[in-house]
């Protein structure tokens, strides 16, 4: 009888979330070499290619786009029987801190799903400046999904982030760059006058807010110019890489998106913790 491992969809589904074998590899507690062994066999088994080779990440064929819709589902089904049949249910308050961006983009499917899953456990979601989730966590936030330049021993790499201009390529025209940003100590914000120092291009601040949604708005009303992290710049706004004399915007560079549990956490936040590594 054919069958697919969920353990090499689990891996297949991490590559493709992470954009890297090292990550996936680090995410599921394997070496790099045996996630792509698991990848090489799933291929051989489906008679296809899942990925191929795109600049120093990976791109999904078709067929990998077919097969990662597949997994996605089959990993949810897997989820909501076994905890159907775990021998108490999980049940419980579960407080978890995020940046506003990646509540709107990040969130809202795997909660959902995680919600039909364990029916008995009450999410409360905050969204804040990581600064302050991370002074926040144990106190107001049993888990954290925030923004860090860097890492350490305490955090659970989610992914990396591509960080870019955007705004209204009007604005470029303007001798002093119009910036809309969060308050200070914003990971984007630091990261966006930084750049502008670096080549000595004037700017100034026009509009502050600590929500996406009031950042979004000034955007589109063209009240200035912002660094993102690339998989949450909406729709409607546009990317920016070049100023009006010709000379290129300095690239922000990236950032980590980094989960942690607070110390004593219960056995509801533990295994949302568990839920979102596994699906985030």
């Amino acid at each position: 009888m054919k069958h697919l491992s969920l353990e090499a969809l689990r891996s297949f589904s991490a590559v493709i979330e992470l954009g890297s074998m090292t990550l996936a590899g680090e995410r599921m507690g394997r070496s790099q070499p045996a996630i792509s062994l698991q990848l090489k066999k799933l291929e051989q088994q489906l008679g296809v290619e899942l990925l191929t080779r795109e600049g120093n990440g990976f791109a999904l064929t078709t067929d990998g786009d077919v097969l990662f819709d597949y997994a996605q589902r089959m990993l949810a089904l897997n989820d909501q029987a076994w905890a159907q049949f775990e021998p108490q249910q999980v049940s419980g308050k579960v407080r978890l801190g995020i940046t506003s961006e990646f509540a709107s983009s990040l969130l809202p499917k795997v909660l959902g799903q995680f919600a039909q899953v364990y029916p008995q456990v009450t999410l409360q979601v905050t969204s804040a400046l990581s600064k302050d989730l991370l002074s926040g966590l144990g106190q107001q936030f049993d888990i954290i999904l925030a923004l860090r330049e860097q890492t350490n021993k305490s955090d659970v790499l989610i992914q990396r982030e591509e960080l870019v201009w955007v705004g209204s390529s009007a604005l470029i025209e303007q001798t002093s760059l119009p910036l809309v940003v969060a308050p200070e100590g914003c990971i984007y914000r630091r990261r966006a006058e930084q750049s502008l120092q670096r080549i000595r291009q004037p700017y100034r601040i026009t509009y502050t807010n600590t929500d996406f949604s009031g950042l979004t708005a000034a955007l589109n009303s063209g009240l200035g110019l912002t660094v993102l992290a690339k998989s949450t710049v909406p729709d409607n706004v546009s990317v920016i890489d070049t100023l009006a004399n010709g000379q290129s915007l300095p690239t922000p560079g990236s950032v980590n998106v980094i989960m942690r549990l607070a110390g004593g956490a219960s056995s509801a936040a533990s295994q949302l913790a568990d839920y979102l590594k596994a699906r985030i």
